[in-house]
């Protein structure tokens, strides 16, 4: 039977007297920057309300998750809205809060009649702040504590400022237990604005490298912070940064972004935006899909977190429209009694609509044996990310995409595959280095050194009437890729 308590302020500041978080949970965090990642709301099933983090509540119930916000998805503010993370590829998820940047934590330590209660508050992904989900027959969702093994209960019949606060305390799942997860998509969703015309002419450059900074535990830049990150990034695009306008970024993190646009704006003497997108994880036993979280920068016991993993686009200020477009990448399979994960890959795209400008950046799957070994997902990302440059953008942009797509070039020299792959690509566009050999023009110089050998996979293509050639310097510095420079003409 469902308990309802009485709650005596005395006997609170006794009961919560001396607990403590566990270590991880020592850093406070900053509100997470605007990303493209999906937001969402969770809606009781008992009493229909959406569930807020009381972030104004005070000391150790600032946070304190409740099911109390009446009306639609349309009327929810930022306590209402959260972002779904995985620091396990999918097997957990974590909540973070969009009203601080904190994630769901479940309080282990607290006493009767706050054992288990939920509050947004913990800095770091930990078993605190990881939950199972378990969608039921309805479609709703049961949360299961890592922590504790308890599900998350609303307590519909407490009273006050308690009312309806959850708890991880439940053994079974009943309507208390259920919620509804509902998707508020994400920001940039809005149809792209047409470009004003007539274009004018344009000089400029581009940059792509992939900085391997958020969980190959193989590179430098491996849990490197957001500060030494874009010191790196602006030192390759040297005493010609300001003539940039576009960098694509792949393999950072969401919190390396506000470094990097405060970065580029004290080189260039000029205004920037960072956008992320995250690379997500479908979540286990749900419908639902979760950002992986890169791997925490620190050492043990001062760890700090850098958020969700995934790729950056850094255009001028004066970009007001950015929409991240979700890939076909492989499932997740099931080989024998282990589940192998698989990334779910994405393409971010910006617009400068008052010159007519789009940059599009992108990370197809890896083809490692994991992960589109046979190269078909490869080869529809490809058809997917034509079809984002030219079938969804309206006439008049002038697009100028690429990134780290992970194959080799149609006419490349390398045993790789598919070579194919890209054949339409350099059909409908031009490439930064085609050309650049007479009996191999669709190839170009190596961008990723292997043991042995070296093979190309990143990329810049400009519209084929554009003239564009590119700079490679092989130095992968603390990545594992060489970055792409490109200087770019566009007439009117």
């Amino acid at each position: 039977m469902k308990r309802l308590a009485c709650r005596l302020a005395a006997l609170c500041a006794l009961l919560f007297a001396g607990v403590t978080p566990p270590a991880d949970e020592a850093h406070a965090a900053e509100a997470p920057p605007l990303t493209a990642g999906h937001t969402y709301a969770l809606r009781s099933e008992a009493n229909g309300m959406f569930v807020a983090a009381e972030i104004n509540a005070p000391g150790t119930q600032a946070g304190k998750l409740r099911a109390r916000t009446a009306g639609g998805p349309e009327a929810l503010g930022s306590w209402e809205k959260f972002t779904l993370h995985t620091a396990d590829k999918g097997v957990t998820v974590a909540l973070r809060s969009e009203a601080n940047g904190l994630y769901v934590t479940t309080e282990v330590n607290y006493s009767d009649p706050y054992a288990g209660l939920l509050r947004a508050r913990g800095a770091t992904v930990g078993d605190w702040q990881a939950f199972r989900l378990e969608r039921q027959s309805n479609g709703t969702y049961a949360l299961k504590s890592k922590a504790t093994g308890a599900y998350v209960t609303a307590e519909i019949n407490d009273s006050g400022a308690d009312q309806a606060m959850l708890r991880a305390r439940a053994t079974s799942v009943g309507s208390w237990e259920r919620f509804e997860m509902v998707d508020l998509g994400a920001p940039g969703e809005a149809d792209l604005p047409a470009p004003r015309l007539p274009a004018t002419a344009e000089d400029f450059r581009v940059m792509t490298w992939n900085v391997c900074a958020g969980t190959n535990d193989t590179c430098g830049n491996h849990r490197v912070t957001g500060d030494v990150l874009a010191d790196q990034i602006v030192a390759r695009l040297g005493v010609a940064a300001a003539a940039y306008d576009a960098v694509f970024l792949q393999e950072m993190c969401e919190t390396h972004a506000r470094a990097i646009e405060t970065r580029l704006e004290a080189a260039t003497k000029t205004g920037w935006h960072v956008r992320f997108a995250p690379i997500r994880y479908t979540v286990d036993g749900s419908a639902l899909q979760a950002a992986r979280n890169c791997a925490k920068a620190g050492t043990d016991g001062n760890w700090t977190d850098r958020g969700a993993y995934g790729i950056g686009l850094a255009v001028p200020e004066a970009s007001t429209w950015y929409r991240a477009h979700a890939l076909t990448s492989p499932p997740n399979e099931l080989d024998g009694t282990t589940w192998t994960r698989k990334e779910q890959r994405t393409v971010l795209c910006a617009t400068i609509e008052a010159r007519a400008l789009q940059f599009c950046n992108a990370h197809f799957s890896s083809g490692l044996t994991s992960d589109d070994s046979t190269g078909t997902y490869r080869e529809e990302q490809a058809a997917q990310l034509e079809s984002i440059v030219h079938a969804q953008t309206p006439a008049g942009y002038r697009t100028v995409f690429g990134g780290d797509l992970n194959v080799v070039p149609p006419d490349s020299a390398a045993p790789d595959g598919p070579k194919g792959a890209l054949t339409d690509l350099y059909a409908a566009d031009r490439e930064c280095d085609e050309g650049l050999w007479p009996e191999r023009p669709r190839d170009g110089r190596a961008t990723k050194p292997l043991t042995g050998r070296e093979i190309k996979i990143d990329y810049i293509f400009a519209p084929d009437a554009a003239q564009i050639a590119c700079d490679v310097t092989a130095d992968a510095g603390r990545s594992d890729h060489y970055p792409v420079t490109a200087r770019i003409r566009l007439s009117g």
